[in-house]
């Protein structure tokens, strides 16, 4: 929907706010507020309903509602203490005074069909990070508009499944529709759920106190559910038969690896599942197929493994063929044809963007995915790869969709993943936010002075370069993206002129004065762990033969130098005292002599991800367990335990006795599940 708002005009679609001099994209929230207040324009509008309303119940400041005005207020050009825009009203709330006028339907869908248009011609960034189970997704979700698929003129609108306090995924219906399987995080683990949709009666599957349960999928009759049951040190799949929300005592069918957490999915036998398998805990996954009447477990044939391997597939909706995502070697996504009769492994297409998660579109002849990052569409394709169509999109970003038993709707999660950034002084002992917007901030990297922060935004609408000044606490944007690419981890260069930042298949250098930004002349493979050597030097690694090696790239020559192959990782730093080595035996060494490093009792590894796990800075060696959630500090020259800081995300940054640790918003998210809703041609 558009507005006119005096001289400007917002477009919900877009998040962009336009005067006749330029057009800005505004934060997701910016853009829901604003909207919110054009529907109540003249009205006085309490904090109480936009905690409602807007935010849907999650829990804000006050504080936090009044910066959101205040930049409100900044992009319009309006002065609180003489408004033309937003009226502040002592102990009441907020009043739009200024004159709204709706524009016409005709031109928002011709400004989404235009803009999905464009998604499609401009070129695609690098490519996709493997797998996404068991995702932690947030808050919920205000208005959205949709273009169907037969018949893109007719708009339809979406409405929520889900209204628990907690975040919501793998919706899964009946072939009737009558029920609805999902799972519900918490906060503290994972549930599975049987919902009646006409009813909203609720039933839990439970396995013990302590077990996560879920996902779970029906058989083609819907009266069976096959699901995961899964602890740190336990994995097992089950079924149940179900009458109703009656249901029969769980039968075991598969104990799998212990840490695998794989999806499971009935084909249209029900006597045979499909189900994704990993030898363990940061291994890549592999397809397998289950008979459950003999037990007897096949492996099928598949994409080569990269990444997280093939943990994504879909069951064609009438065939048996399975749609497998699968990233190759150059970590673009491929999506692939398995004929599950036959064992005919077909490539239809690939695709180089940061995207996920491919399913079969109703009639089986298209691909359906969410798109480009951050994913707040949902596309789909020809099986050739062809022919581009935009289908859905929304304000806030999406999750994997999945076909609603109706034949034509889908049904996703929507949320705004907040991640915020914190300093944590080892002296003081103290913890203080210091960048906490209402979108994303990541991948915080003190400079060798520590007096900038380099971090990635989505202020704008696409992940940018910021950096953060934490003497004046002033925030500068870098760079100017026009493209969709996704940044894994930053470094600093020595002299501080420069930033690197690793993508999926690719390193860009970033000169902070200018925002220039040059592509290295990589192959485009996995790479891991960035750090600079010297200011025209900068080291990572990647996988060449069975090995992760180190390879230095010389900025100045664009040569690039293998170093000795025992090491596996390298960290180097500013100063050399911090550089940290790894061997292929996992030994570990610290500083320009290559001295042995006492390590604490820990499972260590180098990485986290793409990012080190571990980083030292002077007598303090930082380490995130990934098993705990916490990233622990270690003073090294007394042998002790000195901090340790909760936090889901694993990208962390130290430098002296200050700590950069990146956390969500709220431990527990507000995501719901949604369904599309297709109005009739009259309404």
């Amino acid at each position: 929907m558009r507005w006119k708002i005096r001289d400007f005009v917002l477009c919900e679609q877009q998040q962009t706010l336009s005067s006749p001099q330029h057009s800005v994209r505004i934060e997701p929230m910016m853009s829901e507020l604003l909207a919110y207040f054009c529907h109540h324009q003249g009205v006085v509008v309490s904090k109480e309903q936009l905690l409602d309303d807007v935010w849907h119940g999650r829990y804000v400041s006050d504080n936090s509602i009044a910066k959101l005005v205040t930049k409100l207020r900044k992009a319009l050009g309006d002065d609180a203490r003489n408004p033309m825009y937003i009226v502040t009203i002592p102990k009441r709330g907020y009043r739009l005074v200024a004159p709204v006028e709706q524009i016409s339907e005709p031109s928002e869908l011709t400004e989404v069909q235009q803009s999905g248009s464009a998604a499609s011609e401009r070129s695609l960034p690098s490519s996709f990070l493997g797998m996404v189970l068991l995702v932690a997704i947030a808050t919920a979700v205000g208005g959205f508009y949709w273009l169907y698929d037969a018949a893109p003129s007719i708009a339809t609108s979406a409405k929520a499944l889900t209204a628990d306090r907690g975040s919501e995924h793998f919706p899964a219906f009946t072939s009737d529709g009558e029920r609805l399987a999902y799972m519900h995080h918490d906060g503290h683990r994972y549930r599975l759920f049987v919902k009646l949709v006409a009813s909203e009666s609720v039933v839990e599957i439970r396995h013990g106190k302590e077990e996560g349960v879920g996902p779970g999928s029906w058989n083609d009759k819907g009266n069976k559910l096959v699901y995961l049951v899964a602890t740190k040190d336990k994995c097992q799949y089950f079924t149940r038969e179900f009458h109703g929300l009656h249901m029969s005592e769980p039968e075991l069918i598969h104990t799998c690896k212990p840490g695998s957490y794989g999806v499971v999915k009935f084909t249209h036998d029900d006597n045979l599942v499909v189900f994704a398998e990993s030898p363990g805990p940061g291994k890549p996954y592999s397809l397998y197929q289950l008979d459950i009447t003999t037990r007897q477990v096949q492996w099928l044939p598949q994409p080569e493994l990269h990444l997280g391997g093939n943990s994504q597939f879909d069951l064609h909706p009438k065939e048996d063929k399975l749609l497998i995502s699968s990233p190759d070697q150059h970590q673009w996504e491929g999506f692939y044809e398995l004929d599950l009769n036959t064992r005919t492994l077909t490539q239809l297409f690939k695709l180089n963007a940061y995207i996920c998660c491919g399913i079969w579109s109703h009639d089986g002849k298209h691909v359906v995915l969410m798109g480009e990052h951050p994913a707040r569409e949902i596309v789909r394709y020809d099986l050739d790869g062809n022919n581009k169509t935009l289908i859905y999109s929304g304000t806030q970003q999406l999750s994997r969709p999945e076909r609603h038993s109706n034949g034509e709707d889908y049904v996703f999660i929507a949320y705004q993943y907040d991640l915020n950034v914190e300093e944590y002084h080892l002296v003081e002992g103290q913890t203080q936010a210091i960048l906490q917007d209402t979108v994303d901030e990541r991948l915080a990297v003190l400079s060798p002075d520590e007096i900038q922060v380099a971090y990635i935004s989505l202020t704008t609408g696409s992940e940018e370069l910021w950096l953060y000044n934490r003497q004046s606490g002033q925030k500068q944007k870098v760079t100017a993206f026009d493209d969709s690419r996704h940044y894994l981890d930053l470094a600093w260069s020595p002299d501080q002129t420069r930033v690197a930042g690793l993508t999926l298949n690719a390193i860009h250098i970033i000169d902070v004065g200018t925002g220039n930004v040059t592509a290295l002349s990589l192959p485009e493979k996995e790479l891991r762990g960035i750090s600079f050597k010297s200011a025209t030097e900068l080291a990572f690694s990647m996988q060449l033969g069975k090995n992760w090696q180190v390879v230095s790239y010389d900025l100045v020559s664009d040569v690039m130098t293998r170093l000795d192959p025992q090491w596996q990782s390298v960290r180097f730093d500013a100063s050399p005292d911090n550089w940290l080595w790894v061997n292929q035996e996992q030994q570990w060494f610290y500083g320009e002599d290559v001295t042995p490093l006492t390590m604490p009792e820990l499972p260590l590894t180098p990485f986290a991800g793409r990012q080190f796990a571990m980083q030292k800075a002077g007598d303090y060696l930082a380490y995130f367990d990934w098993s705990k959630q916490q990233l622990e500090v270690f003073n090294l020259r007394e042998g002790s335990l000195v901090a340790e800081l909760e936090s889901q995300i694993g990208h962390f940054s130290i430098r002296g006795s200050n700590v950069l640790i990146s956390r969500k918003a709220s431990k527990v998210n507000n995501s719901d599940i949604y369904q599309t809703q297709q109005r009739s041609a009259s309404f």
